[in-house]
């Protein structure tokens, strides 16, 4: 502990000042350790909007995707009221899907055509993104509903039958066996993602009738991140899941995660530069108060009390460019898409021109803006308490040459 704190916080309080705000001392110890400031500043900034950003993309990605998605499929003979004892299980719906292939003029493409009951949680999702037509109803025999843009590719009305090819395969001889069957054209959707291009739906009764098949049960999640410890826990009840998200999405989640971090550990690089600067102008303010230490030390200050005077002033300086750097980041980001917009409107160029996405998405999370400002500061603290720790001697006696100086 120090042992005259008053006097420690009121020198190290006035050197800060000396040093960024009223501009006294050495004008290169100042530019230092304003340019450190800023440095700080701008890295904080930087990270926290990267990372909110990235953020964004994810949760858009998992609303887009998982919603349509089955988060489990298990046996249609499992009893509904055991899938929804389970934790974290939100709904349990009969569900039937196959892989069928699309024949035009234009060419065939492989899609999966999905049935779903009347109350499935995905059927609020659909009828939300429904841009023309309108949904089945009970007098529907065979309805289809397709992504805007298939429709707009084969050129397809409302009301046209489309011609789909199932395939199914004999339980006795396992051979193929394909089934032209048509649908009614009757709706389009757009979710702004993959699926538009890959999924179809109808209504459950009409392909259970077209495949003949009885229909398992989709298990839909209150957190899908967390399947792989909910299938854990079916296992452990005796209940093996027929599949779930993570055999189609789990790779493509997993990129997303390592491009998020790697974005992270580059954009840290500002910070490292930053303490890097900073920590060469407590260096030089150190040698430049040497003749402050003295008449310090004169006065009855202890060698400890002028290390905690640099201390306290280096922590200033980082904290100052920390929490300029978190308003500064958080109020950006949370501004970016209406930056984007008016800079659209202005020169016409769009950073999400050719996605899905209409503007730039953005996710401001308290754990990740926490842990960015949690590591900055213990990062700061940790080179500023080795720098004064390892220079505080070479600062009262620069001459000495025996033993070069540790530290940064």
């Amino acid at each position: 502990m120090m042992d005259h704190p008053k006097m420690v916080l009121g020198i190290a309080l006035r050197f800060y000042i000396n040093g960024v705000l009223q501009g006294a001392g050495r004008r290169y110890v100042q530019y230092v350790n304003r340019a450190s400031v800023i440095g700080l500043t701008l890295g904080t900034a930087a990270l926290i909007m990267v990372v909110a950003v990235m953020n964004g993309f994810d949760r858009e990605l998992q609303s887009r995707l998982l919603s349509v998605t089955p988060h489990l499929l298990v046996s249609g003979d499992i009893p509904r009221e055991q899938l929804l004892s389970q934790d974290n299980v939100r709904q349990v719906q009969p569900y039937l899907s196959a892989e069928v292939l699309l024949l035009a003029d234009q060419g065939g493409l492989l899609f999966r055509l999905q049935g779903l009951a009347p109350d499935d949680h995905q059927v609020t999702i659909m009828q939300a993104a429904l841009q023309k037509g309108r949904w089945w109803t009970k007098q529907d025999a065979a309805p289809i509903i397709l992504g805007a843009p298939l429709v707009e590719r084969f050129g397809y009305r409302l009301g046209q039958s489309i011609p789909v090819a199932l395939i199914k395969i004999d339980p006795e001889t396992h051979r193929i066996q394909p089934r032209v069957s048509s649908f009614v054209l009757i709706g389009t959707y757009a979710l702004g993602a993959e699926t538009d291009q890959a999924i179809a739906i109808t209504s459950l009764s009409a392909l259970a009738t077209v495949l003949n098949l009885s229909p398992t049960q989709r298990v839909h999640l209150k957190d899908p991140m967390a399947v792989q410890r909910v299938r854990e826990d079916l296992i452990s009840s005796g209940i093996t899941p027929l599949s779930s998200w993570e055999h189609e999405f789990g790779a493509f989640f997993q990129a997303v995660q390592l491009e998020k971090l790697m974005m992270g550990l580059l954009l840290s690089v500002l910070i490292g530069l930053a303490l890097i600067s900073l920590s060469a102008g407590m260096r030089i303010v150190m040698l430049e108060k040497q003749q402050t230490i003295i008449i310090l030390m004169t006065l009855g200050l202890t060698a400890k009390d002028c290390r905690y005077v640099f201390l306290i002033q280096s922590a200033l300086l980082s904290v100052t460019g920390i929490a300029i750097g978190l308003l500064l980041g958080v109020l950006i980001a949370s501004q970016l898409p209406a930056l984007m917009a008016f800079i659209e409107d202005l020169t016409g160029f769009s950073i999400v021109t050719g996605s899905y996405f209409s503007d730039l998405p953005v996710d401001i999370r308290l754990w990740d803006t926490a842990l960015i400002i949690i590591s900055a500061l213990l990062a700061c603290a940790c080179v500023m308490w080795r720098l004064v720790q390892s220079n505080f001697r070479l600062a009262q006696d620069p001459a000495r040459t025996n033993s070069p100086p540790a530290g940064l």
